[in-house]
């Protein structure tokens, strides 16, 4: 005898909804930060073209918001592009980096960054400063400006891991799952009905 089958109710749809919001948002947590529109970077020390007598100890980057160490990274390059030091930079407050340094030869250095704020959005730079020369550094053009931050954001990439990638797996195949319900629910209003003839089992 046919058995009739009804879809499911306006509440299954609403928490079928609520998934995928779930899941887009699971998947927006997961993407990469966003350039920041604002700058980002308030000042720095030393600062762009400075012309120092003696090296610094340290680099400082003053931030305009609170930043993520863990995922925020500053080089100091030479004339070379070889970096001065390995050392990753340390929070001091909320919003500003120090990179301690040794500088021992005169010359153009450039101060690489990628800095990634705590509400996910991100800022990538760099500027030179000269020491022991007497004169100002060269200029960044767009091409050495380009080699020196990927210096910071090729080697340490903020790529997706294994367990997120397998978090993004599983937020697709629930989206997909849900919208290929809501893709079968009644139109205009009427039920739709699945009629399933139990005689034949």
């Amino acid at each position: 005898m046919p058995r009739e089958l009804s879809p499911p109710s306006g509440g299954r749809r609403r928490a079928a909804v609520a998934a995928v919001l779930a899941a887009v948002a699971g998947l927006l947590a997961l993407a990469p930060g966003v350039a920041r529109a604002d700058g980002g970077l308030v000042s720095a020390d030393p600062p762009a073209g400075a012309v120092l007598t003696a090296a610094p100890a340290e680099v400082t980057l003053d931030l305009d918001a609170g930043v993520d160490e863990g995922q925020s990274h500053v080089a100091v390059l030479d004339a070379a592009s070889r970096r001065v030091t390995d050392a990753e930079p340390i929070r001091a407050g909320s919003s500003r980096l120090r990179l301690p340094l040794r500088v021992d030869a005169p010359g153009d250095y450039t101060v690489a960054y990628h800095v990634t704020f705590a509400d996910g959005t991100a800022v990538t730079g760099a500027h030179r400063f000269s020491v022991g020369t007497g004169v100002a550094p060269a200029p960044l053009d767009d091409a050495a400006r380009r080699a020196s931050t990927d210096v910071v954001v090729d080697a340490h990439g903020h790529g997706i891991d294994g367990f997120s990638a397998f978090l993004l797996f599983v937020d697709g195949a629930v989206v997909a799952a849900v919208l290929a319900l809501l893709w079968l629910r009644p139109r205009g209003g009427r039920a739709m009905v699945l009629r399933v003839d139990e005689s034949r089992t």
